[in-house]
């Protein structure tokens, strides 16, 4: 008996969309390419999420991701 495929979901991440079966917010930043460990930050739908909660925090169809990261220089 094979594992149940996982649902795949459309979001839209910084603005473009993305078809993915990632759950949670860390699994798609990971897929996405996103070294999790430099700075950065999320909001989900406009809320911003802590990076404490990013494995925790579930994805849902329709979802709109925005990451951000810091601009160093002058």
């Amino acid at each position: 008996m094979s594992a149940a495929a996982a649902p795949m979901r459309l979001l839209r991440l910084n603005g473009e969309p993305v078809q993915t079966a990632c759950a949670t917010l860390a699994e798609l930043l990971r897929a996405q390419g996103y070294d999790v460990s430099r700075a950065m930050a999320c909001a989900v739908n406009r809320q911003f999420v802590p990076r404490a909660d990013w494995a925790q925090r579930a994805l849902h169809p329709g979802d709109e991701i925005e990451v951000v990261s810091p601009v160093v220089g002058g």
